[in-house]
């Protein structure tokens, strides 16, 4: 991604209509439950193995959509982590980078203590910009590895949202005539507790991954310790 803008509306992308799906899958179980009930005379025993079916389906949208809950509320601060990876760039690394101290003739003209306590300032306050331009990068690198990770969850998880649906859609429950229901109960039931199964594979990974980019805090706090900013300071060019 070469700007924010662009991370951000792919992870808007994966965001958009997550919602309004989530409440399509339960509708659409809602009114396979309420034909199922309809006919559960007719179906006799088969109601049996059909109920644990329709209970399991159930759990995993549940589930699902406490997931999508979960990643909606925390929708605006990864906007903010992507947002203020890119600013630690452009409003502290280049701005600062920027600072670096060039020779005038004028310092050829200067001599003894004068000359050397300049010489002495302006190499270490170039370092210490050396130092404010890495450390600004490898915090917007922290921040970004973080926000990468909650997109590339948030697109998981909106493929498998839209996978829930598109089961539901085409075993239709709803319109299977009594004979054709077991069958299209057990096709579901297999295919979105195989759909759950990749589901927690996937994020699993993608979550151990965030979490070892999380522990990486260590480093980010090590780099508040560095010799060529006294005491964390900015070295001054004039002390007493």
């Amino acid at each position: 991604m070469s700007t924010s803008d662009e991370m951000i509306s792919l992870l808007n992308d994966s965001f958009n209509g997550l919602e309004d799906k989530m409440v399509q899958c339960g509708d659409k179980y809602n009114a396979a439950v309420q034909h199922i009930m309809g006919c559960q005379f007719v179906l006799g025993p088969a109601m049996f193995l059909i109920k644990p079916a329709m209970d399991e389906i159930r759990e995993h949208l549940v589930k699902v959509g406490q997931l999508v809950q979960t990643a909606v509320t925390h929708h605006a601060p990864v906007v903010s982590l992507i947002v203020q990876s890119f600013n630690w760039l452009a409003k502290i690394q280049g701005p600062v980078a920027g600072l670096n101290h060039q020779r005038t003739k004028l310092v050829y003209t200067w001599e003894g203590k004068a000359a050397k306590k300049y010489e002495d300032t302006i190499a270490a306050q170039n370092a210490a910009i050396e130092a404010y331009a890495l450390k600004s990068d490898s915090v917007s690198k922290w921040l970004m590895e973080i926000a990468q990770y909650n997109v590339e969850y948030m697109t998981k998880l909106a493929e498998v949202v839209t996978s829930f649906l598109g089961q539901l859609v085409t075993v239709a429950i709803e319109t299977a005539t009594v004979f054709e229901i077991p069958f299209a109960v057990d096709k579901l039931a297999g295919a979105i507790g195989q759909l759950a199964t990749d589901m927690m594979n996937n994020l699993v990974g993608v979550v151990e991954r965030f979490v070892a980019a999380l522990g990486k805090v260590r480093d980010l706090i090590s780099l508040m310790t560095d010799t060529r900013l006294p005491k964390g300071a900015w070295p001054q060019s004039v002390e007493g």
